[in-house]
Parts: structure tokens; sequence; C-alpha cells
């Protein structure tokens, strides 16, 4: 069951790569976490969020621009 104004194909684990411009750091944080990973490099940072979307049911990889904007999403 998903919640209002939820899809269904919502439903899942979403991991997020974010940009830090302070730290200039890529973060994986997966939505609801209060941790999140830190890399060099957004590769870094997609490859290791994509392994964490690969080893959950509905996993999906939220990519953000370095402005914070939406760039890809990728679901495994």
């Amino acid at each position: 069951m998903t919640g209002r104004g939820q899809s269904p194909e919502a439903k899942g684990h979403f991991f997020h790569v974010t940009h830090n411009k302070e730290a200039n750091k890529w973060h994986v944080k997966e939505v609801k976490a209060t941790d999140y990973e830190s890399y060099d490099s957004k590769e870094e940072a997609i490859k290791r969020a994509e392994e964490h979307a690969k080893s959950t049911d509905h996993g999906h990889v939220v990519i953000h621009r370095e402005d914070g904007k939406f760039d890809t999403i990728e679901n495994f």
C-alpha cells in the first residue's frame, strides 16, 4: 500500500547523490536516514549509491546536479 499521493512505483529505497559545496564532497544518503557517506567525486558517489540500490528491493538512485536540481533517476 502506498501513501496518499504516492505512486506505486515510488515505493522502495531511494539513495540520493548530492553535492556539498562547503566541503566540496558528494554525499550518498538514503531518504529518511540520519547519516550519509561522503566521496571526493560524483562518479564514486554514484557507484556506491548504485551498489546500495542493487542490494535492496525496489532500489532507486536519484542523482542531483551541483546546483541541487534533479539530474537523473535510476531504478534497479
